[in-house]
C-alpha cells in the first residue's frame, strides 16, 4: 500500500469533502430559517393589516366626539398609508411601531370625552381591536423566536463564517418600542 498516495491525496480529498458537504448543509439550514421568518413576517403582517383596516372606522366614531384631535387623526392616517405602501420588512416594522403609539393616542382620547367611552361603536371596534391585538402578539412571539434561531445560526462560529460569504444578514424582531 502506497501511503503517501493516501496521504498525499486522500486526506486532502477528504477534507475539501467534508468542507464543502458542511458549507452546502450550512447554506441549507440558513435558507430554510430564512423562508420560514419570511414566511412569518407575512403572517405578522396579514395580522397588523386586520388591526389597521379598523382605523378609518375607529376614526370616524372618534372625529364625532373629539373635533379638535386632528393632528392625532392625520398622524394615524399618515402612518397608516406609509405601512401600507412600505415593502421592506424593516421599515414596516419601524412604521408599524410608530403606528401603534399613534393608535395608542388616538384610543386614550376617550378618557376625555365620557360619551365617547359609552357610544356602542367605539366599544365593539375597540373590542375587535383588543382581539386582534392578542393575534398580533401570538405572532409576532412566534415570529420573534424563529428570528432569534435564524439569528443564531448567522452570528455563531462556524456557521458565521458560511453566512458571511454567501451575505447572509441578521434580521430584525418584530417588537413594540
Amino acid at each position: 500500500m502506497n501511503w503517501s498516495l493516501i496521504f498525499g491525496v486522500g486526506i486532502p480529498t477528504l477534507f475539501v469533502f467534508l468542507i464543502t458537504r458542511y458549507t452546502y448543509r450550512t447554506y441549507n439550514e440558513i435558507i430554510w430559517w430564512g423562508l420560514k421568518v419570511d414566511k412569518l413576517v407575512g403572517n405578522v403582517e396579514a395580522t397588523l393589516k386586520k388591526k389597521y383596516d379598523m382605523i378609518p372606522a375607529l376614526s370616524e366614531v372618534v372625529k364625532g366626539y373629539a373635533k379638535h384631535e386632528s393632528s392625532t387623526f392625520s398622524e394615524v392616517t399618515k402612518l397608516r398609508s406609509q405601512w401600507g405602501a412600505t415593502k421592506n420588512t424593516n421599515d414596516k416594522i419601524k412604521i408599524s411601531n410608530q403606528l401603534e403609539g399613534a393608535l395608542s393616542k388616538l384610543l386614550l382620547i376617550q378618557e376625555q370625552y365620557p360619551k365617547l367611552k359609552a357610544d356602542r361603536n367605539f366599544r365593539d371596534i375597540q373590542r375587535s381591536i383588543s382581539r386582534v391585538d392578542n393575534d398580533i402578539m401570538k405572532e409576532r412571539k412566534y415570529y420573534n423566536e424563529k428570528v432569534r434561531r435564524y439569528n443564531v445560526r448567522v452570528k455563531l462560529f462556524p456557521k458565521n463564517i458560511i453566512a458571511k460569504m454567501f451575505g447572509f444578514k441578521e434580521r430584525e424582531f418584530f417588537s413594540r418600542e
